[in-house]
C-alpha cells in the first residue's frame, strides 16, 4: 500500500511539473516551435561554469555596460533555467506573430533589466505590460513567465483593396493622389491621418483557431487644412492667374456600406484645396505628397498591427484554448535528451506562408506531399548531434522507400585510406527505381503549379519520358551508387593567360604561373554495361579529347587547372587526378586501411559523408587563409576537432531521416564544454 501511495505522489508530481511547462500556453495553431530545454543544458554545464566560460563572461560583461549595471550570473535575469524556453510563430492571412516564452524564477530581477526609468509598464493584478518604442513589440509578464510578441503585417494581405477599405487603409501608388485635369499646388497639404487611441476588437472569421486578428474600429479624424504658403520655388517670372477649384472625391457607396456595416468610421478631410495648371515645378512636390500619404498609410498599418498583438498577448495570460499538445505530429517528435528542439508544421505551409507573394503562383501545392519537420540537437560525453526527420505522404514514401533500396558497392571500400582521407561522400540509390518514380513526383510537384489546364499535356510528357528511356539498360550502365574521396591537397604550379598594357594602352596577352593549391582526389561507381563508356572513349581518342597510355586515359583539357584521368575495372568507373593512385589500382598494388567506423558508415546508409579536420592540418599554405598568424590560429582550431559525420536513416514508416554528429577529442568533459573552448579558441 506504501509503494502505491508513493507511486500515485510521483505521478502527481510528474503531472504537476508538466503542467506547469509554458508548452502548454502555445497554441495549437502554431506554424514554428523551437524549444531549449534548460535542464538538459544545465547537466551539462552547471551556471557558475558557465559564468566563468567565455561565453559566459561576455554576455555578462555586454549585458552589464550596455544595461550599466552589474551582474555576475545569469541567475540575475531572473530566468527560470531550469524550466523550457520555448519560440513559436503563428501565420494568418494578414499578420505574422513571433513569440518568445520564458519561464521566471525572479520576476523582481527580470524587471530590473529595464534600465531606463521612463519604460513605464502597465500593470495590471500581477500582470505587467510594458510597450517597446517601436510600437510594434510587447513584453508582457508575471510572476511566472514573461511573454514577448513582435508582429509584421502582410503586404499581400492590404493589396486586397476589399480587405484593406474595411481597416480605412489603401494602396498608395505614386501620382495616384493627382487625376489628368488638376494638378494640386505644392501649397495645398492633405491633412494627415490620425488613427483614434480608442479600439473597438470584435473577432474577424478567418482560417485557424482562435488567435485570429481582431476587426478594428478606426476613426480617422478631420483637420484644417494649412494655409498656403508661397515658396521661391513656386514664384514664376510671369505672373500667373490662380483660380480655386473644389475637388469632391469620387465616392462609391457599395464601399462605404461596407465600412459601416464593419463598424470602420471614416471621416473625410476638407476637399478644398488650391490647384494651378501643371509646371515642371511640382514634380518634388508631388513626390513629397506620395512620400507623405504612404508614411500615413504605414502608419496606420503599424498601429493595427499593435492593436492585433494586444488582443493575442491578452489571450495567451487569460484565454482557455486548445494548446500545441494537442498535435500528434508535434508531440511525436519530442525526445526527452535532447537539449533543443524545432518543429515546423509542413513544408507546404511553409510554401503558403510566402506564397501570396508569388500572385498565381504563389496558389500552388508546389511542396504538396511534405509534412512536418523537426530538428533536434544530442549532447553528451562522447559527441553532439543533430537529427532532422521529415514527414512524407503515403504514396512519397513508398516511392523513396523503392529508390533507396540499394546499397553502396562493397568494392569501392577497398579505395580508402581512413588514416589519410580528409573526407569523403558515398551515396547509394537504385537508377532504375528513380527513373520509373521521377515522372509521378514532378507530376505530384509541378502538375500544381502549371494548373489544373495542363493534366493532359503532364500526362503525356511523363508517358514520353518513361517510353524514351529503358529504365532497367540505364541502370545497368550507371547503377546508382558512387564514392568520392579527398585523400590530401596538393600545391601546384599552374599558367594562365593575363594581358598587359603599354604606354600607348596597346594590350598584349601574356602568359604567367602560379601555385594553387588542388585537392587529390578519387571518384568511383558502379556499371555493368561498358559499352556507352567505351564508345565514348573511342569518340574521344578519335577526336583527340582523350589519349590513353596502359588502359589509363587522361581528359585533353588545357584550360583546366588539373590533369584528369579515368579508367575501367571490376565494374567499377575511376577518375581521379592522381596517376599515381590510378595506376596503383590498375596494376592491384594500391594499399590502404579502412576503419571499422568508417566501413560501418559508407555500408549501412544510402547517403555518408565524413570531414577528418586533423588530416586537413598544415595542408593549406598559410597566404591562401591570410597569412601566417590566421593560419597557425585556423590550423590549432583544426587540430582540436573530432570527425564530423552525415547519414541517411532508412525510412521508418513515413518518416524520412538524417543525422549530423561530431566527435569530442579526448580531454573534454562533454561536447557543451568542448564546443564552448572551439569558440573560444577562434576568439582569440
Amino acid at each position: 500500500m506504501k509503494k502505491i501511495l508513493i507511486a500515485i505522489t510521483l505521478l502527481f508530481l510528474v503531472k504537476l511539473n508538466y503542467a506547469q511547462d509554458l508548452v502548454k500556453k502555445i497554441p495549437s495553431n502554431a506554424f514554428t516551435v523551437a524549444t531549449i530545454k534548460g535542464d538538459n543544458v544545465f547537466k551539462l554545464m552547471f551556471v557558475k561554469d558557465f559564468n566563468e566560460s567565455f561565453v559566459g563572461k561576455k554576455l555578462l560583461t555586454e549585458t552589464s555596460k550596455s544595461l550599466d549595471k552589474n551582474f555576475t550570473s545569469i541567475e540575475d535575469f531572473g530566468i527560470n533555467l531550469e524550466k523550457n524556453m520555448y519560440y513559436f510563430n503563428q501565420l494568418s492571412d494578414s499578420i505574422t506573430y513571433n513569440c518568445f516564452l520564458i519561464p521566471l524564477k525572479d520576476a523582481a530581477k527580470f524587471e530590473n533589466l529595464i534600465n531606463d526609468k521612463d519604460k513605464k509598464f502597465k500593470t495590471e493584478g500581477d500582470i505587467r505590460t510594458m510597450v517597446l518604442p517601436d510600437s510594434l513589440s510587447i513584453i508582457k509578464w508575471n510572476n511566472s513567465m514573461m511573454y514577448f510578441v513582435t508582429g509584421s503585417i502582410k503586404t499581400s494581405f492590404f493589396a486586397d483593396s476589399a480587405k484593406s477599405a474595411l481597416y480605412g487603409i489603401k494602396d498608395v501608388g505614386y501620382g495616384s493622389q493627382w487625376n489628368n485635369d488638376t494638378i494640386i499646388d505644392s501649397t495645398a497639404v492633405v491633412t494627415p491621418v490620425a488613427v483614434d487611441s480608442t479600439y473597438m476588437a470584435t473577432p474577424e472569421p478567418m482560417d485557424g483557431q482562435g488567435f485570429d486578428p481582431p476587426l478594428v474600429k478606426v476613426k480617422i479624424q478631420k483637420k484644417t487644412p494649412i494655409k498656403k504658403i508661397t515658396t521661391k520655388k513656386n514664384i514664376s517670372k510671369k505672373k500667373s492667374t490662380k483660380r480655386k477649384v473644389i475637388v469632391k472625391p469620387k465616392k462609391n457607396k457599395a464601399v462605404e456600406e461596407e465600412l459601416v456595416a464593419n463598424s470602420v468610421v471614416i471621416t473625410e478631410p476638407d476637399s478644398t484645396y488650391m490647384v494651378t495648371p501643371p509646371s515642371s515645378a511640382y514634380g518634388d512636390e508631388m513626390y513629397d505628397g506620395y512620400q507623405k500619404e504612404r508614411a500615413e498609410q504605414d502608419a496606420k498599418k503599424k498601429q493595427l498591427a499593435f492593436v492585433w498583438m494586444t488582443a493575442q498577448a491578452d489571450k495567451i495570460f487569460n484565454s482557455n484554448y486548445e494548446s500545441i499538445e494537442s498535435n500528434k505530429s508535434y508531440t511525436t517528435s519530442l525526445d526527452s535528451k535532447a537539449i533543443a528542439e524545432l518543429w515546423v508544421s509542413s513544408l507546404q505551409d511553409v510554401y503558403n506562408s510566402i506564397a501570396p507573394e508569388f500572385g498565381t503562383y504563389g496558389k500552388t501545392g508546389l511542396m504538396k506531399g511534405y509534412g512536418s519537420l523537426n530538428a533536434k540537437l544530442f549532447m553528451d560525453k562522447t559527441s553532439f548531434r543533430i537529427s532532422t526527420g521529415l514527414e512524407l505522404a503515403k504514396d512519397q514514401a513508398d516511392a523513396y522507400k523503392k529508390i533507396m533500396n540499394r546499397k553502396l558497392n562493397k568494392n569501392f571500400l577497398k579505395y580508402i585510406d581512413s588514416e589519410k582521407a580528409i573526407g569523403f561522400m558515398g551515396y547509394s540509390i537504385d537508377t532504375k527505381a528513380y527513373l520509373e518514380e521521377f515522372p509521378k513526383l514532378m507530376k505530384q510537384t509541378y502538375g500544381a503549379f502549371l494548373g489544373a489546364r495542363m493534366d493532359e499535356e503532364i500526362e503525356l510528357g511523363t508517358d514520353l519520358f518513361s517510353l524514351l528511356l529503358d529504365e532497367e539498360a540505364v541502370s545497368k550502365v550507371v547503377k546508382g551508387d558512387a564514392l568520392f574521396v579527398i585523400n590530401g591537397l596538393n600545391s601546384k604550379e599552374v599558367t594562365y593567360t593575363s594581358y598587359e598594357y603599354d604606354d600607348d594602352y596597346n594590350r598584349k596577352e601574356v602568359t604567367k604561373t602560379k601555385k594553387e593549391t588542388l585537392p587529390d582526389f578519387l571518384f568511383m561507381f558502379s556499371s555493368e554495361d561498358n559499352r556507352l563508356m567505351n564508345k565514348l572513349i573511342k569518340y574521344g581518342i578519335n577526336k583527340n579529347y582523350v589519349t590513353v597510355n596502359n588502359n589509363i586515359y587522361k581528359i585533353e583539357e588545357k584550360k583546366s587547372p588539373i590533369d584528369i584521368y579515368f579508367m575501367i575495372k571490376d565494374g567499377i568507373v575511376f577518375f581521379g587526378n592522381s596517376i599515381t593512385e590510378l595506376e596503383s589500382i590498375s596494376n592491384g598494388s594500391f594499399n590502404t586501411s579502412i576503419s571499422k567506423t568508417h566501413k560501418t558508415l559508407l555500408a549501412k546508409n544510402n547517403f555518408s559523408f565524413l570531414f577528418n579536420a586533423k588530416n586537413l592540418v598544415g595542408k593549406v599554405p598559410n597566404e591562401e587563409i591570410g597569412g601566417e598568424e590566421t593560419a597557425k590560429k585556423f590550423n590549432e582550431t583544426l587540430g582540436k576537432m573530432g570527425n564530423i559525420y552525415m547519414k541517411s536513416n532508412p525510412i521508418k514508416g513515413n518518416i524520412v531521416s538524417a543525422d549530423i554528429s561530431a566527435e569530442i577529442p579526448n580531454g573534454h568533459e562533454n561536447a557543451l564544454k568542448y564546443l564552448f573552448s572551439l569558440i573560444e579558441n577562434a576568439s582569440k
